[in-house]
């Protein structure tokens, strides 16, 4: 009889340290687990801004897009960049170096 019975407190004591490192082995899971949810939420998030930015954007230049060789078009590129005015304009610069 005390082979048996030094073996049933064995079996228990091996059964009480299997189930433990099991629970700290889920709980080192689930935290690992939470930590990469909330990072992958953060990147989420951000792509998310990056897009609506993009979005943005993309309608300014199709507005751009759309109005290229319409006449204001050519007309505003024509005074922006090539300083061009109709024959009867007259341009006055403020050089007093105020604005």
């Amino acid at each position: 009889m005390k082979a048996t019975e030094q073996k049933k407190p064995k079996k228990g004591l091996f059964i009480k340290i299997a189930a433990i490192a099991f629970a700290v082995y889920l709980l080192y899971s689930l935290i690992s687990t939470q930590a990469e949810i909330s990072k992958k939420q953060t990147e989420l998030d951000t792509l998310r801004q990056e897009y609506t930015e993009m979005l943005i954007r993309n309608e300014e230049l199709q507005k751009t897009l759309d109005s290229y060789g319409t006449d204001d078009f050519i007309e505003e590129q024509a005074r922006e960049k090539l300083g061009y005015a109709y024959p009867d304009e007259h341009f006055y610069i403020d050089v007093s170096g105020t604005d």
